[in-house]
């Protein structure tokens, strides 16, 4: 692995922030938009399901990490703050994060199941200029 792990988190932000800025070229029109046909949504879409998958992995996988370090005595807090519950706090969140992990998880299936019967149709030329 040439990559580290917060590497590795740092591009799946910036690929959905790409994804976000190639559908607004699609919305816009752009003549440079890479999404221009309903497979392109679909693979999109496709690929986003993944991503989700693998998001409720990395949720109990980051809880089960950090309550490691806690349990081996490498975490602490400024005086005012008892440890514990914030690592508590964490483990909450993460559960959480994972749960709705997998809500996307399935609301995105649903949607390419939607996708999926749909088919793409050219526009002859004189209907592109109405």
């Amino acid at each position: 692995m040439d990559r580290t792990s917060t590497q590795f988190a740092g591009i799946a932000a910036e690929s959905v922030n790409g994804v976000n800025q190639g559908i607004r070229a699609a919305l816009v029109g752009a003549e440079d938009a890479d999404l221009a046909k309903l497979k392109d949504a679909y693979e999109v879409m496709c690929s986003l399901k993944l991503l989700a998958q693998r998001l409720t992995l990395t949720a109990p996988q980051m809880r089960q990490l950090v309550g490691e370090w806690h349990e081996e005595g490498h975490l602490l807090t400024e005086p005012a703050l008892d440890t514990g519950t914030v690592v508590d706090g964490f483990n909450t969140a993460m559960t959480n994060a994972g749960k709705l992990a997998q809500a996307l998880f399935f609301a995105l299936d649903d949607a390419t199941k939607n996708l999926a019967p749909i088919g793409w149709q050219e526009l002859a030329p004189d209907e592109l200029q109405s």
